[in-house]
């Protein structure tokens, strides 16, 4: 009976000792971490008039533990250009990324997706979203929802 408790006493120690790790918590994780501060990844350029060019930073920090590199950034729109960060930012350092819009093409609303690749992740995302409304020459759009509403419709005002 004293080998059987034994064993029992044993193997119980054993198992304990498997399920007994803590769980991988966002602090284990190694590598680069890409962070939108204020989680701002998201804005309303509003009216622009055509021709006109407007820009916005969204701000950045690298939260993991080593080099945050960012190869490139790519949007479905020719109106859409970006600037990031040349050098690979260091763990805990913040930069800018800068996002261009050109009203050169139809009026009208828009809404463009910008595909980040870094080695933070392992295939581009689409990280950013940017949104506004082209306003034809002598024209004005009001927006016929809140101007921060991510569904933001555009018409026009007579």
């Amino acid at each position: 009976m004293g080998k059987v408790y034994n064993l029992v006493c044993l193997f119980s120690l054993l198992c304990g000792s498997v399920y007994a790790h803590e769980p991988i918590s966002p602090d284990t994780i190694t590598g680069p971490r890409l962070v939108f501060v204020n989680n701002d990844t998201l804005y309303d350029f509003g009216g622009i008039p055509k021709g006109a060019f407007v820009e916005y930073q969204f701000e950045i920090m690298n939260t993991g533990n080593s080099p945050l590199i960012i190869s490139g950034m790519a949007c479905e729109s020719a109106n859409v250009k970006c600037k990031w960060p040349g050098k690979p930012l260091k763990p805990g350092k913040k930069s800018f990324i800068t996002v261009t819009y050109t009203a050169n093409g139809d009026e009208g609303s828009f809404k463009n997706d910008i595909y980040i690749t870094s080695n933070a992740t392992e295939s581009p995302y689409p990280f950013l979203h940017v949104f506004g409304a082209v306003i034809p020459d002598g024209g004005s759009f009001i927006p016929s929802s809140t101007p921060s509403s991510k569904t933001s419709r555009w018409r026009h005002a007579h």
